[in-house]
């Protein structure tokens, strides 16, 4: 089963798409096709092989001015058809995030704040700007920033930054690596850097799944690792709605 993200727009119903996919026994996968973006799988290679040692920071964003350029846009800014932010779009950065630090990873309290459209436009129906720090079981720390309303071109931001190394985007600095570097080290590679199809590989994504399903074998992300994921972005908007950080896990 191919689960288009959001899987649910309030944690309740999230965790009942769960349990019903845990009860039919299917295998699935949720659609953060950036998974698939050339350049995020350097970053997820490069972190594997030890390049830049233990990641300690890890900083992903999804900034992109919606109106320019979306089609779903007069809905998806509707609270009950978008849900915010993060639910919107935003959770791209955030799956990102979780995977670069290591989806076992577990995180243990996070703290967000939101504000809202600045502009002129009164079709906003929930926060497009918002910005949260977590804290991981490995001691590590992340962040991510979704803004929906910028006026600038799309923009996914990576910044990793480990006990042996640094990756930005597509920079490498690595001591693993490069011994004696004296710059920044630069991979061409498709940036997630724009709408097309190619940055945003849902074509890697099925083949994925349907190999899969041919083999046999785990394809991630899944519901299980993807559930982590929302759980991230309900604890975030719950904490931007009440100006407290929120611990982590909620509630089952």
């Amino acid at each position: 089963m191919c689960i288009e993200k959001p899987i649910a727009l309030d944690w309740k119903n999230a965790l009942e798409m769960q349990k019903a996919v845990k009860e039919s026994g299917v295998k699935t996968i949720v659609s953060f096709c950036l998974h698939w973006n050339p350049s995020l799988l350097n970053t997820r290679n490069l972190i594997e092989q030890g390049a830049i040692g233990k990641p300690y920071y890890i900083e992903v964003d999804y900034w992109h001015g919606m109106k320019t350029w979306y089609p779903q846009y007069p809905w998806s800014v509707k609270k009950p058809q978008g849900g915010s932010s993060l639910l919107s779009a935003g959770c791209h950065a955030l799956d990102a995030m979780r995977w670069f630090a290591g989806n076992d990873n577990a995180i243990q309290e996070v703290t967000a704040y939101s504000t809202p459209h600045h502009g002129e436009s009164k079709d906003w129906g929930y926060d497009p700007t918002i910005v949260l720090i977590c804290k991981f079981a490995s001691g590590a720390i992340g962040k991510t920033a979704s803004i929906l309303d910028c006026k600038m071109p799309y923009q996914f931001n990576i910044d990793v930054v480990g006990t042996k190394g640094t990756i930005r985007d597509n920079r490498v600095w690595s001591e693993t690596l490069f011994p004696g570097q004296t710059g920044w080290s630069t991979v061409p590679t498709i940036l997630p850097d724009s709408g097309d199809v190619a940055h945003h590989p849902f074509n890697g994504q099925i083949e994925a799944f349907v190999a899969g399903i041919l083999d046999g074998k785990p394809v991630l992300p899944d519901i299980i690792d993807a559930i982590k994921t929302h759980e991230l972005i309900f604890a975030a908007d719950r904490s931007a709605e009440t100006g407290k950080p929120v611990k982590l896990p909620l509630e089952r």
